[in-house]
Formats: C-alpha cells, structure tokens, sequence
C-alpha cells in the first residue's frame, strides 16, 4: 500500500508539471501540434505513387533524306511548282519572297542559284528579278530553262528576292506575263553537308538515348565525321553498309540546345549516303499533383513562418533530379534520399484558395506520406 501511495503522488507531481509547461502533444482534432522548434498545422495529406520517368517510350524520328557527300551541296530554301507575275499600266502582281540561310551554310557558301523552267508568257516586257534590291535579271524570258547565279558577296542571312514583269510597251492595253514552272532557290555550298533541327525542353528532359542511321555503298574509301553543334560524335573510315550509332545523355547532354540544333557531315572522299535519320527516344515522365487549399488563417501563419512538405521516398528506381514546385514556383531541394525528405516553401509561393503541388524529375521514385503543412 505504501508503495503505491508513493507511486500516486509521483503522477500527480507528473501531471502537475505538464499542466505548468504545456504537453507537446495537443489540440490533434484541429490537425495542430508542438514540435520541440514550435508549432506545426497540417493543411493536407496523400499519398503519389510513382513519380518522374516511367518505363513506357516514345520518340520521334527526324528524316533527313539522301545525299552525296563530298562535293557541291544544295539546299532549297524556296521551291514553288508554279509562280506567275505580271504588270500592266493599270495595276500588276509582282511577287516577294524572305530567303533565310543558316550561317553554317552562309559560311561555307559557294553561290545561291534561282532555278526555273519558263512555262507560258506573252513576252510583252522583260522579266525582273531583284536580290536586296539589286537587279540580277532583267530581260526577255523566253521557253527555255534559266539559272541566275548570285554571289557570296551579295548573300546574307536575311535576304529579299523580288520577281516582277515589265511593262507591256505598245500593247497599253494589256499585261506582260510571265508563268514560271519548277521555280526553286538553291544555297550551294560544301563540301561539308548540315542539316538543322530542333530540340524541345520535354526531350531533353526525358532523353533516354538517340539513334543515328544511314546507308553507305559497300566498297566506298575514306573518312566520315559527323558533328552535332560543332562537336564531333562519330567517325569512321570506310563504314559499313549500315551505319547505326547510340547516344545516350551522358554522351551529348552537355552538347544538345533547346531550340536549334545542326548536324554536319565531312569526308574526306566521296559518299553515296541514303536514308539518314536521327531518332530521339524518350522514356516517359509522370507528374503527379495535388489541390492544397490555404485559408486566409493559413496565410497569417506563412507569413510568421514557413511552409513545409514532408515525404516519404520508399523506392529509388532511377537517380535524377527531383523536382517539387508550388503552383509555377519550383522549390529548393537538395539530393533526395530514401526515407523522410523535407522542403520549405515561403508565403509568396501560395495563395489563399487552392494551391497545386507538383512532383515530377529526370530519375523515378515512389513517394508516400506527403505531408503539406505550416510551421510556425
């Protein structure tokens, strides 16, 4: 009996001190808490799933077509299968064309060649043809094929090409016409070949590895180089039939662009190339979201502390960045590891009403006990 005596007055003592300095475990229906550094309000809690890149692929394949490496080459940067003009002292229909060249072939260039078969006209006036508003052609045009050759000196990369008919002369009461027929605009240039191309923030993003392929002719001697912005990722001297390279972003990350990307190719003698492709492969990206809704209360308590996000990483199926942001804002993290990860968030990062929050990356991972909360 005694010693149970001792015991109770033990307990009261006990209970008598938490009553003086406050449990830390209270007020849990209204989702509050203490936590040795303060208080903590829960806004919301779920669980993700997998998050960042699955095993499901997808990938798009750029068809860059034949050539022959090691001469002249020739891109179009206009072609129209028909084009007409004409002018009469009333009225007439000149046309205009912006010619852009890529300055890898602005470089290198050898001439721009404006190529047309003349198809119909009534040879009243002569025909006009002006580049940055210098006549290069100015004559009679009769059924006959024509090329007009301008200069590397005259070539820039922005250029204006225009082609107009003259007047009628006696025959006041008509128009010159002139019908052109496989009119193309040709930048020639070489012997190095470059093909341009685009890249998009997603392909980066979920690069899983790229695929380089053309055919050669057996029995061809020499070297080819192939670079992707000026660094070089392929050669080989006198290839096989079937030339197929991999990529993946160890390998060219650091040289890949969001946005305009060049391929090049070199040799040092001549190549029949067909059938070149560059095909990009992804793996798939998955971004699992939230509603958070923060109340005006919510707001004061940001605004005398900071938001928080707890999670749970159960699995790491592959190492990347993962990336969590509130509504656009995406927040500081650093190196995720298994188990509990934390990450603040300030007051501007939200909003009073429903907030998103947003797991995605570049690696993959299952997520669990996401807890969205204030810490104050």
């Amino acid at each position: 009996m005694d010693e149970f005596v001792v015991l109770l007055i033990i307990a009261v003592v006990i209970i008598g001190a938490f009553m003086v300095i406050g449990t830390p475990l209270a007020n849990w229906a209204e989702g509050n808490w203490t936590y040795a550094s303060g208080n903590y309000k829960s806004l919301a809690t779920f669980d993700i799933g997998r998050v960042g890149l699955s095993d499901s692929a997808a990938s798009r394949t750029l068809k860059f077509g034949s050539f022959t490496l090691g001469q002249t080459q020739a891109d179009t940067l206009k072609e129209m299968a028909t084009l007409g003009v004409s002018q009469g002292y009333f009225g007439g229909d000149p046309k205009e064309f912006d010619i852009a060249i890529d300055q890898n072939i602005l470089s290198n260039l050898k001439d721009v060649k404006i190529a047309f078969d003349m198809g119909d006209t009534n040879l009243y006036g002569n025909l006009v043809f002006k580049w940055n508003d210098k006549v290069v052609f100015d004559k009679q045009a009769n059924l006959n094929h024509y090329d007009i050759i301008i200069e590397p000196g005259d070539v820039k990369e922005a250029n204006t090409l225009e082609i107009s008919a003259g007047m009628p002369g006696v025959y006041f009461w008509a128009a010159t016409y002139y019908g052109l027929k496989d009119f193309k605009v040709l930048g020639e240039y070489g012997p190095e070949k470059f093909f341009a191309f685009k890249i998009y923030p997603n392909e980066v993003e979920g690069w899983s590895k790229g695929v380089l392929s053309f055919y050669t002719t057996s029995g061809q001697a020499g070297e080819i180089r192939v670079k992707l912005n000026g660094q070089q990722i392929y050669s080989a001297t006198s290839p096989e039939h079937l030339v197929t390279q991999e990529f993946d972003y160890s390998a060219i990350g650091s040289t890949l662009r969001i946005g305009d990307n060049v391929l090049s190719f070199k040799s040092d003698g001549v190549f029949e190339v067909d059938d070149l492709e560059f095909e990009i492969q992804l793996s798939g990206s998955r971004t699992r979201e939230r509603d958070v809704n923060v109340t005006k209360a919510d707001m004061d308590l940001i605004n005398r502390g900071k938001g928080r996000i707890e999670f749970n990483v159960d699995s790491i199926y592959k190492e990347g960045i993962l990336t969590i942001k509130v509504n656009s804002n995406q927040l500081s993290i650093q190196a995720v590891r298994s188990g509990k990860n934390t990450v603040d968030f300030a007051a501007n990062d939200v909003f009073e009403g429903e907030n998103t929050v947003a797991f995605s990356g570049t690696g993959s991972w299952d997520i669990s006990g996401v807890k969205v909360g204030i810490a104050y």
